[in-house]
């Protein structure tokens, strides 16, 4: 009898495991993404309309382990090219994986961040906050998350980030972020990453539109 107790236990044990959810994002050293972008754009210098072609590359240069949280240096993430005005360069940003979340920084992971990220008695909490909220997997269409928490509360879906749709290993997640002036979309297929990501800004002339060209996955 205590024979089949333990092989139910482990068996549930195991099932528990296997269910708990994670962020499918493959974030390994060396990882890259390359996009095509469509850029539109107001110049301001000679008052017209321009469009621009080109190719972006996004890639994982540093993994630091910090305690049951992952820190990921990423050089060149989407939104380098909103406000494109001719030439864009490649910033590094910090993301934090911590079970099934991804946290985007909004400091650089330079100077005094990257000397924190190192330190496994900071807790960073900071970083780790709802506003700073990039996924919360699983991506199910309805899912709401990053609403400022300065703000009332709001009875609509803006202000805040909402899967479109239920991402699948064949379809990628819509996962939009609507306010008044802009609203911005990322497109996320579990297993590959972001896989498209569109910015459109209600007034200025600023459209970006990117998608997944080819990928180098670890």
């Amino acid at each position: 009898m205590k024979k089949y107790l333990w092989i139910t236990i482990l068996v549930f044990l195991s099932a528990c495991k296997q269910s708990k959810p994670k962020a499918d994002f493959p974030l390994a050293m060396g990882n890259q993404w390359t996009y095509a972008a469509h850029i539109k754009y107001h110049d301001r210098v000679t008052d017209s309309l321009i469009e621009k072609d080109l190719e972006w590359i996004m890639e994982v240069t540093e993994v630091i382990p910090h305690g049951s949280t992952q820190a990921v240096i990423v050089k060149g993430f989407p939104t380098d090219l909103v406000w494109y005005e001719g030439k864009a360069e490649r910033a590094n940003y910090l993301l934090l994986v911590d079970s099934n979340k991804i946290y985007l920084s909004n400091l650089a992971p330079e100077d005094s961040l990257n000397i924190r990220v190192r330190d496994s008695k900071d807790s960073l909490t900071n970083i780790k906050t709802g506003y700073n909220l990039m996924f919360d997997f699983p991506l199910v269409k309805g899912k709401t998350w990053g609403a400022d928490p300065e703000m009332p509360q709001r009875s609509d879906s803006m202000y805040a980030w909402v899967v479109q749709n239920t991402a699948s290993t064949n379809l990628a997640a819509a996962v939009k972020y609507n306010t008044n002036p802009d609203h911005s979309i990322f497109e996320f297929q579990p297993g590959v990453g972001i896989t498209g990501y569109q910015f459109e800004h209600h007034g200025t002339v600023m459209e970006l539109t990117m998608k997944l060209k080819s990928k180098r996955l670890q």
